[in-house]
């Protein structure tokens, strides 16, 4: 990490924000500038030229404010009043940040007995200047340090927590940030259907909303976690057009978009996920009857009749939720119960056979390469 040395009474670490493929910023510059300057509040002033209001000083964050605080960190206009510690023990970038030497004090500076914050046996906190937002920053350091609300028992994370966590964990380089996020997607989004039970419903976070897969996109791309791709990926072809075009809005205002190429992906594997629900129900609903049928003569018209009815059941035969179980149908059609336990036992196995082929396509159907896919959701299938 480079530094640079300027007159001026603060240390301000200047970085740009972290991006993900397909999001777009506020900020003009997707960069990343890691040099330490100092800035006086003249060289603050320019740079705001024709500025007619003063520049508004940044407030307290209400969560990480400190009065003992070692550190702050400015995101945006909010401060944030923290202890070093934390932050060294966890961040090389930060720990090598703030071990870098203060430029010494100019002219001035010597004359009114100001100190720099950058020094370690100065009084005052030292001041860092980030790029990030300060919605980002706060999930960030919720993660590292207690803030004065104790998370004892943490609810289920939301997308931003974990969208934060693994952008800044890994601009900030605290991989286990990044691993456990990214392990915590594979739980919610990787479900391989091993049984009735288990088949892959709609694949997301109990906390996250069905648009936000589009994020989860972004970030399988932007850390080359291609196993999150299929399952992120069907999630968004259940999305409407317009959800699927415009994307989302961050809790900083930046809004999150799929990349073109995906968006092609999504609008193709509709029609193929759709033709995969239609073949699962025709092939469910064959004609064969279990072996072991005990009412042969029963159950036979019952089969014909669950068939012919499919044609007034668009939502069963051409449902891009092709996961859906089709049991629900057969009990409204089979309402005084006549079909004997093995060929309604045969039914949910053939539908559990046919479901599991989709899930073990799903990368082929929506235009992916994915190595090892069945064999990785099968392992993480085995961790829950």
């Amino acid at each position: 990490m480079e530094s640079e040395s300027s007159t001026g009474s603060s240390t301000a670490v200047e970085e740009q924000p972290e991006s993900t493929p397909g999001s777009t910023s506020k900020d003009a510059s997707n960069t990343t500038d890691s040099s330490t300057t100092t800035l006086t509040s003249d060289e603050q002033a320019e740079a705001h030229p024709g500025s007619s209001e003063p520049v508004k000083p940044p407030q307290p964050d209400d969560e990480f404010w400190f009065e003992d605080g070692n550190l702050i960190l400015i995101a945006g206009d909010v401060e944030f009043r923290i202890y070093r510690g934390p932050l060294i023990a966890n961040s090389p970038v930060f720990k090598d940040m703030l071990s870098l030497p203060s430029p010494p004090p100019n002219k001035t500076e010597a004359a009114s007995g100001a100190t720099v914050a950058h020094c370690i046996c100065a009084k005052n906190p030292a001041l860092v200047h980030v790029q990030d937002s300060p919605e980002d920053l706060r999930h960030f350091l919720q993660a590292l340090i207690p803030g004065k609300t104790p998370r004892v028992a943490p609810d289920d994370d939301s997308f931003h927590t974990i969208s934060a966590c693994i952008r800044l964990g890994h601009k900030y380089e605290v991989d286990y940030m990044v691993d456990r996020s990214l392990e915590y997607l594979k739980r919610c989004f990787l479900v391989c259907a091993s049984s009735s039970y288990s088949r892959p419903s709609f694949p997301k976070p109990p906390t996250f909303e069905d648009v936000h897969c589009i994020g989860v996109v972004n970030l399988a791309r932007w850390t080359n976690t291609d196993i999150l791709l299929p399952p992120a990926l069907m999630a968004c072809c259940e999305l409407s057009a317009t959800e699927l075009m415009n994307g989302f809005s961050r809790e900083d205002g930046t809004r999150e978009v799929l990349c073109r190429e995906d968006i092609g992906r999504c609008f193709v594997g509709r029609a193929k996920l759709v033709e995969a629900s239609a073949l699962i129900a025709l092939r469910v609903f064959d004609q064969t009857l279990s072996p072991g049928c005990a009412r042969r003569t029963e159950c036979k018209p019952i089969f014909l009749r669950i068939l012919d009815e499919l044609k007034n059941n668009k939502d069963v035969v051409c449902s891009i939720r092709w996961h859906d179980s089709v049991i629900p149908y057969i009990q409204r059609e089979d309402r005084d119960r006549y079909l004997c336990w093995p060929c309604y036992r045969m039914l949910e196995a053939r539908e559990e056979k046919e479901q599991q082929e989709v899930w073990n396509k799903l990368p082929e159907l929506l235009g992916l390469t994915v190595e090892n896919w069945v064999e990785e959701c099968t392992k993480q299938s085995s961790k829950t």
